[in-house]
């Protein structure tokens, strides 16, 4: 299917509004699940952590169809916001681990026996998932400035790599033509043939 670049961008518009449609959605529920806010109390941030962490790496289908229709778009300024906020994500991601770890060791010396074994399941859980959308948040805040940087340069088969030029149509490139191949004939002198050269 051959698309016009209007047809184009208002398909990735699309994309784009369904992108943000999925983070409002991950945010509500988050907010909903932590309110009200109760910093004092051991459960509350234990759980509010896990949540969050949860919330994060929801986000990242999301994430995903920006990163695309971003690059489709060629808006270098938009990859650019992308990638430093999967940073601040990847930087938040780590302090929420630590917080979690050190609040989920005391939380746990606080339960009952018979659900110690359910709450370390749960938290190794959230602790997996944070530590894996950390790493993948850094990974793509790389990867993408990489790509920012290389400006759309191409490797050359020599290894080299250059900035890619679009041809020019435009220009006539207008050579002289080669001359013609002189004809060669051979001439029977006697027993010997002698090769006669135009001049």
């Amino acid at each position: 299917m051959n698309l016009s670049s209007s047809q184009q961008r208002m398909l990735l518009s699309v994309a784009t509004f369904a992108a943000a449609v999925m983070l409002v959605s991950v945010v509500a529920e988050f907010a909903i699940q932590i309110w009200p806010l109760k910093f004092g109390e051991l459960n509350w941030r234990v759980g509010a952590a896990g949540l969050l962490l949860d919330a994060f790496v929801k986000t990242i289908p999301a994430q995903i169809v920006l990163y695309f229709a971003a690059a489709a778009t060629d808006s270098r300024k938009l990859l650019k916001t992308y990638a430093i906020i999967a940073f601040v994500l990847g930087v938040v991601s780590v302090g929420v681990l630590g917080f979690f770890a050190l609040d989920a060791v005391q939380l746990r010396a606080t339960l009952p026996q018979n659900v110690k074994q359910q709450f370390l399941k749960v938290a190794l859980r959230a602790s997996l998932v944070g530590i894996l959308g950390a790493i993948l948040f850094f990974i793509a805040g790389v990867r993408t400035l990489k790509v920012l940087k290389s400006g759309g340069a191409v490797r050359t088969s020599g290894g080299s790599a250059r900035a890619a030029e679009p041809a020019d149509e435009s220009m006539l490139m207008i050579s002289r033509p080669a001359a013609p191949a002189r004809p060669s004939l051979t001439a029977i002198k006697g027993d010997e043939p002698v090769k006669v050269v135009e001049a």
